[in-house]
């Protein structure tokens, strides 16, 4: 008919819902979702339950109160416009179909009050379709009879199976009066081809075989017993021959009556107006209203398939002799149509409930890897239209905390929504029992359970919860979800089954999602904190939140000593920062190994595994992870470990190689703003340093000439002092150009064998009282850096070792290749005789302006501009070690230069 888009809705009268069965263009986007109870109270129906309420046909664009508020949004609804209307047959005033009712039907508008907020934008219109009381009486002046105040069994009356919505694709798209009569009518038709399919058409069918091939007068049929509202009722109640409607309202199976004995005994069971062997009773005696009705015998066959209980009545109007191998095979026939029939109405629907199913896991799995601020909203919505649910909230736990995030995310009506809004949850509020119950809780009666005194359950007038724990690999609970009939419900075992998958789905869902979003914070704080300890311990905080961990620590490695320092560990009852940065080796544990290995380890039991070293109590699981940076070099570790066995997996392995990769972001931003603010203080010092450089170049210059002065005009004393005084100004002025220098040279590669040799050389000279022992190797691989820069480090500490000793000693230089867990370097170890460095000074004898020169005017800048260069210009170590009266040692760690990568 030109619509862009269809929609079909058939009521199940088992589950008494309206659900959505068949779409076509867009509508085929939510066509596998809503299903919704056909609630009594108009103000918290659906727009589909309120049309099958009302019989009435609305043509809307726009909102509309009693739309699905998250479908409307999710599929941008307010660019369409709709036609709502119900798929109808009619029935004679004894049952029967009429196929020719739309010739007699007219087509009336409603006059309905707008909603009061006045925000309405575009068409709403409302129609009612009206029968003619007597089209099939002529000469007489119609009158029409409004669907749902039709005496019922008196007049012919409408029969709702579903509903149709269709539309377009744009709300500024009128729907005219004459288009729509065409679309009733082409509903009209379709109508009878749906009934024809519908179970109770089939249960009609095998009624009809089964009078048949009795030669019987009637045939009743009742199938899907239910308890409730009253004693005895079926959902399904069909005829067939010369009984009908009213028949069936006179004359209802009866609870201790003959087709309930039968369906105890499991065999059929038959009666007449004479005592048999089956009874000892007669129709008259037993069941008088049939009797008044005309019956005179009648068989009871039971018809159980796939636990659901029906019982098929043959009815006789005269005496009638029963002979059972006749019954016998009715018995059977009726027994394989039943099972044939029930078991593909229900295989269609278990096939509309699996697709319904699939699409809500792919659509739940596929939002654990969007970072939508929306994804539990969308997860309780979703959950609502595929259970048909009334009302689904879900609450976010946060368990290391143990809290929850108030506010849950609700989808369904609410009669006050307002006050689960504002809800505190205390220790004695529902999600909190459920959370310390530690399982679910299925509740078809509220009596007795951790929802009797919901003041929730109660405001909402809740029968039925299902109270369900969200938790990932069994063990860390994330959230806890409600699914709220407020009808009486039971949960049979496959529901559960299909509830705890979904539940499993929407809990990884929620977990990714922290993480998504723990990303999003990680990432915010490493632009933002210039704190190492807050960002690391931040990261341990999330860590800690994802795994499920019992504690979680970060390691700093220390390439010079192959150490790992604490820098910060985590558990819910301790934070600590650990100001002493306690050590520990690379050949001790997990962590030891993964920082050899430069790989993570998964450890699901420590006690079993031979790496393991104890660090806390009673822990029985383990993951480590390295920090690496781009160059594979290894930063540091990760570490999580939980006092359970088996707790961490592999999802729980990427998720911490992830964030392992974040902290090596924030580890290396921090010392690029530590280098930058070193950087800064070095432009400034080597501001200075110019100056001060210019300024005693100018001095020694002067010292220069009135030194050679002295050597042409003065004695012969005075002449080898100023000799003296000449060259050691020669030798100041050529350090500081070298100084001066270094600021506009590159690094390169440099052979370290030359320099110490030269260096040696020139101290054996000068300082004959000192024993110079070396021990180099003939050949050495090239060193990163620059020439001038590795000549005046040395320099600087072979100096500060001669003086050390009083110009008379032992000093002892060894270069060696040595080999780390990390790589190659070149170690070189200065070691003097002297008097040593007392302990209070070691710690800062590499800070600017520490000297203990300055009787001789030293001004603490050699050992701070040495380790400045070795660590940060070089990106090598230096430290010390010494006692006093027993000399000092310097230990310098070089990296070897690595020939650049050609461009291609």
């Amino acid at each position: 008919m030109g619509f862009d888009f269809a929609n079909i809705s058939l009521i199940s009268k088992e589950q008494n819902t309206i659900e959505s069965v068949h779409g076509i263009g867009i509508g085929k986007q939510w066509s596998s979702f809503p299903r919704h109870y056909l609630e009594k109270d108009p103000e918290l129906r659906d727009i589909q339950a309120d049309i099958i309420a009302t019989g009435r046909t609305e043509i809307i664009s726009g909102w509309d109160k009693r739309f699905d508020s998250w479908i409307y949004k999710e599929y941008a609804h307010e660019n369409i416009i709709r036609v709502f209307t119900p798929i109808l047959v009619v029935e004679d005033d004894d049952g029967r179909l009429i196929e020719d009712w739309f010739g007699h039907c007219c087509l009336e508008t409603v006059d309905f009050q707008p909603e009061a907020n006045g925000e309405r934008q575009g068409q709403h219109k409302i129609y009612q379709m009206r029968l003619a009381e007597d089209w099939e009486f002529e000469g007489r002046k119609p009158e029409f009879i409004v669907i749902g105040t039709l005496p019922e069994g008196r007049k012919p009356e409408f029969i709702v199976i579903g509903t149709l919505e269709a539309g377009y694709c744009f709300s500024d798209r009128l729907i005219e009066q004459e288009e729509l009569k065409e679309l009733l009518k082409c509903i009209a038709k379709w109508s009878l081809r749906i009934w024809g399919v519908q179970l109770p058409r089939v249960l009609e069918t095998i009624a009809e075989i089964a009078r048949k091939n009795l030669n019987a007068d009637a045939a009743t049929l009742h199938f899907l017993y239910e308890k409730d509202p009253q004693p005895g009722s079926y959902i399904y109640n069909v005829f067939s021959g010369g009984v009908g409607k009213q028949f069936l309202k006179a004359c209802p199976p009866r609870n201790d009556g003959l087709g309930r004995r039968a369906i105890e005994e499991k065999n059929y069971k038959f009666i007449s107006n004479q005592p048999n062997d089956h009874e000892n009773s007669t129709i008259a005696e037993s069941n008088p209203k049939a009797f008044e009705a005309g019956i005179r015998a009648m068989v009871a066959f039971p018809l159980l398939v796939d636990g659901k209980e029906g019982v098929l009545y043959v009815l006789f109007q005269d005496q009638h002799e029963f002979v059972e191998p006749l019954l016998n095979s009715v018995n059977k026939l009726v027994q394989r149509c039943a099972v044939d029939a029930i078991s593909d109405s229900a295989r269609i629907q278990q096939m509309r409930d699996k697709i319904r199913w699939q699409t809500l896991h792919s659509i739940t799995q596929s939002l654990s890897n969007i970072p939508d601020s929306n994804v539990l909203r969308r997860i309780a919505w979703n959950t609502l239209n595929m259970l048909g649910v009334d009302v689904v909230n879900i609450y976010e736990y946060v368990q290391i905390e143990n809290r929850f995030i108030t506010s849950p995310n609700t989808a369904g009506r609410l009669k006050q929504g307002q006050m689960i809004r504002d809800e505190i949850i205390g220790e004695h509020n529902v999600p909190f029992l459920l959370i310390n119950g530690g399982k679910n809780v299925y509740a078809s009666c509220l009596k007795d359970t951790i929802f009797e005194n919901s003041s929730f359950s109660s405001r909402e007038i809740i029968k039925s919860t299902a109270g369900i724990l969200l938790k990932v690999d069994n063990h860390n609970i994330v959230g806890v979800m409600f699914i709220n009939y407020r009808r009486p419900h039971n949960f049979d075992e496959d529901e559960k089954k299909i509830i705890e998958t979904l539940a499993d789905s929407a809990a990884i869902t929620i977990q990714n999602h922290k993480w998504l979003t723990s990303r999003e914070t990680i990432n915010r704080k490493i632009i933002t904190t210039t704190d190492q300890e807050k960002l690391l311990l931040f990261i341990t905080k999330e860590a800690l939140k994802i795994t499920g961990a019992d504690v979680v620590g970060i390691y700093l490695f220390d390439s010079s000593k192959q150490e790992l320092l604490t820098k910060c560990v985590y558990d819910p009852n301790n934070i600590r920062i650990d100001p002493s940065e306690s050590r520990l080796s690379i050949n001790q544990g997990i962590i030891g190994w993964v920082t050899e290995n430069r790989k993570s380890a998964l450890v699901k039991n420590v006690q079993s595994d031979e790496r393991y070293f104890s660090g806390f109590d009673n822990i029985r699981s383990e993951l480590c992870v390295p920090l690496l940076d781009k160059e594979d070099r290894i930063l540091g570790v990760l570490n999580v470990e939980s006092q359970r066995i088996a707790v961490f997996n592999e999802r729980h392995q990427k998720i911490l190689e992830d964030l392992a990769n974040q902290a090596v972001i924030g580890i290396q931003g921090w010392k690029s703003q530590e280098q930058l603010s070193s950087m800064k203080t070095t432009s400034a010092v080597g501001n200075i340093a110019s100056q001060l450089v210019h300024r005693i170049n100018n001095d020694v210059g002067a010292i220069r000439m009135r030194a050679k002065k002295i050597l042409d005009q003065g004695d012969e004393f005075s002449k080898n002092e100023a000799e003296r005084i000449f060259f050691k100004a020669e030798e100041i002025m050529t350090a500081t150009n070298v100084i001066q220098s270094l600021a506009h040279k590159k690094p390169q590669s440099v052979n370290l064998l030359p320099i110490l040799d030269s260096i040696l050389e020139k101290k054996r000279e000068d300082y004959p009282n000192i024993t110079v022992q070396p021990s180099l190797p003939v050949e050495l691989p090239l060193v990163f850096g620059i020439e001038e820069q590795f000549v005046y480090i040395f320099d600087n500490l072979i100096q500060n070792a001669v003086e050390a000793m009083s110009q008379k000693g032992s000093l002892f230089i060894t270069v060696e290749l040595v080999q780390r867990d990390v790589g190659n370097w070149v170690q070189v170890k200065i070691r003097d005789t002297g008097i040593g460095i007392p302990a209070e000074n070691l710690e800062i004898i590499f800070e600017w302006g520490f000297t203990t020169k300055q009787a001789t005017g030293g001004m603490g800048f050699g050992l701070w501009w040495t380790k400045y260069n070795v660590l940060e210009l070089l990106y090598g170590h230096l430290d010390v070690e010494s006692r006093p009266e027993e000399g000092a040692q310097f230990t310098l760690l070089l990296p070897l230069y690595q020939m650049p990568e050609a461009n291609l």
